[in-house]
């Protein structure tokens, strides 16, 4: 059996360029030489430090300013546009300040006339009212009581049991409630022209348990007075020295349930009982 046999040369791993296929040039066999290989290396190191050499060199400072004139610039150009929002916002604050005081100023003149037109109204509202008592005491003025008197007659003159009587008359439209009358008479001195009753009457009468009448409007009535007097008493009123004087006074309600009254005093001299004058004071009524 023949085998090969591997005994012979081997070639080998990493043969040189000009040894695998056709024959390389002078040019190709010295490139592919590794000591050729070195010095080329060691050439292009040698010049490579050169050519950066050659180059300028980057100061850090200068980069540093670029920057910083950058930064400079876009701070100016925010500082500026602050200032103009800022500007704008007091311009706008003092608008709105301005709006609001016009405002304010509106709304207090609004105010102030809202006042004046209350107050007027109050006073329209016053007056009305007014108005309105006074045409309701007006027409209570018109339908209420009015009790007079109409004068005093006398029976029995110079005589002891010489009387008078009150006439009264309700000359209002409407009656008079509760009426009472308080009559007297009495012989005085005649002294000077100053007449009043010896003692007066009040204002109102209280006296709910005696009995009262009602007197309807246009109605007259009277009342006698009973007294008795000495005969010299009468014949110092018949020649003159003394005064016969009656007095009194009526009280009464009218259909309102306002309580009135009417205060009287005549007197009579020099014997005249037909004729009866005014004292200076007794004679009043509401």
């Amino acid at each position: 059996m023949t085998t090969a046999d591997n005994n012979g040369p081997k070639p080998a791993a990493n043969p040189p360029a000009f040894l695998v296929g056709s024959r390389p040039s002078f040019l190709e066999v010295v490139a592919s030489h590794s000591s050729f290989k070195d010095r080329h290396a060691e050439q292009e190191k040698q010049e490579q430090p050169e050519t950066e050499s050659s180059l300028p060199e980057v100061n850090p400072l200068m980069g540093s300013t670029t920057r910083l004139e950058q930064f400079a610039k876009w701070s100016m150009a925010a500082t500026l546009v602050s200032i103009f929002c800022t500007a704008w916002i007091a311009w706008s604050i003092y608008e709105l300040h301005d709006f609001a005081l016009r405002q304010a100023k509106s709304v207090s003149d609004s105010i102030e006339v809202s006042r004046y037109a209350i107050l007027a109204a109050n006073r329209r509202a016053e007056a009305t009212e007014k108005n309105y008592d006074l045409a309701a005491e007006t027409s209570r003025n018109q339908l209420r009581a009015y009790v007079s008197v109409l004068g005093i007659s006398t029976q029995n003159a110079f005589e002891k049991n010489m009387a008078s009587s009150l006439n009264y008359k309700n000359v209002g439209q409407t009656p008079a409630l509760g009426l009472k009358t308080l009559v007297d008479a009495v012989i005085i001195p005649s002294a000077g022209s100053d007449i009043k009753p010896p003692r007066a009457y009040s204002a109102s009468y209280n006296a709910d348990s005696e009995p009262t009448v009602a007197l309807g409007g246009g109605i007259a009535a009277s009342d006698p007075i009973t007294r008795t007097f000495k005969e010299a008493e009468l014949e110092e009123f018949r020649a003159g020295t003394k005064l016969y004087l009656v007095w009194g006074a009526i009280y009464y309600s009218d259909v309102f349930g306002k309580n009135h009254y009417t205060r009287f005093c005549r007197y009579f001299k020099n014997g005249e009982l037909s004729r009866w004058l005014l004292c200076q004071t007794g004679n009043d009524s509401n």
